[in-house]
């Protein structure tokens, strides 16, 4: 993971020198990935930059680019096209293809492209909307989330690259996306078992005291499905930061309102944000003031889990 600035810098000077189209697309998830493979089969012969939102306002590399095609991320400047559904992501594109209400910038992307007459794009599309909506009732989404969780950044581009290069039933049985798939299926597994033995409150708050090879929005999903309405998981990031994973399964609750409160961003029904301060501690305070003013409480109860299982607590601990 060291090498990603450098690639990524590498494969833009190398765009730019051969004067190719070039597209930066989100890393996080299937969206972004399938954004970028309708991209590569516009342009076969452009080049992928993948980034999360928070890359793309902080790093220097990224919002000094002219970029051919945004997708599934915050405007990083200078764009000439760009397919977006996030609310939190203000449009500056020269053209853009906005809509929040849209349930992936795949949809968008599709259109942007110039792809609608395509079958095997409008599929890949459909497959994206169902991981996005949290809603996957197809084995081939399965597979996709799973793969997409389980590789790296080279990995993701080789995935993109297969995507837009080959079948879609060639792609699922290639040995490298099954790989990709099955190691991340553990991680799933791991996080079902857990999510099963979690209560499921209306407001759901869990406090991560160490890492875990867990799947943090999954277990969102996962107590949202059990009855939860609003989720907010905190898991350890970096030496000292936290990353915020909120859901939402009602109307009732707008958490992309939270995580921008906290400098992230995403959909009233799944936001997210990373958090960093002097030390964990205190960024576990401020995200949950935040989501303590958001709800309009005094204290929230909170699971705090650890290697021994989990125990529930109120935050702040006194009244």
């Amino acid at each position: 993971m060291a090498l990603t600035p450098a690639r990524k810098f590498w494969t833009i000077l190398a765009a730019y020198i051969a004067k190719r189209p070039l597209a930066l697309c989100d890393i996080g998830d299937l969206d972004g990935v399938v954004c970028a493979a309708l991209f590569k089969m516009r342009h076969p012969e452009g080049a992928v930059v993948l980034a999360a939102p928070s890359d793309v306002r902080k790093s220097v590399l990224i919002r000094c680019v002219h970029w051919s095609f945004v997708a599934d991320l915050p405007c990083p400047g200078r764009a000439l096209v760009r397919a977006d559904h996030h609310a939190s992501n203000s449009p500056c594109a020269e053209r853009e293809f906005y809509d929040p209400s849209a349930p992936a910038a795949a949809v968008l992307a599709l259109k942007a492209l110039g792809l609608e007459g395509d079958e095997k794009s409008r599929r890949l599309v459909e497959l994206a909307v169902e991981t996005d909506t949290a809603r996957i009732i197809s084995k081939e989404a399965q597979q996709l989330n799973d793969a997409v969780k389980g590789l790296g950044y080279g990995g993701k581009l080789r995935l993109i690259d297969l995507l837009a290069s080959k079948p879609l039933e060639e792609v699922l049985n290639d040995p490298f996306v099954l790989e990709a798939a099955k190691r991340f299926e553990g991680v799933r597994w791991a996080t079902e078992e857990l999510a099963a033995k979690l209560p499921a409150e209306e407001v759901f708050v869990a406090v991560f005291e160490r890492r875990s090879k867990l799947s943090f929005r999954y277990l969102c999903i996962l107590m949202e499905r059990k009855g939860s309405k609003m989720t907010a998981v905190l898991a350890p990031q970096g030496l000292f930061g936290l990353r915020v994973y909120l859901g939402s399964s009602s109307p009732k609750y707008d958490v992309s309102k939270v995580a921008q409160k906290l400098g992230g961003g995403g959909h009233a029904y799944a936001a997210g944000a990373s958090v960093v301060c002097l030390s964990r501690r205190k960024c576990t305070e401020r995200v949950l003031a935040e989501i303590a003013k958001h709800l309009g409480k005094e204290r929230l109860k909170v699971f705090v889990v650890n290697e021994k299982g989990f125990e529930e607590r109120w935050w702040p601990e006194k009244p």
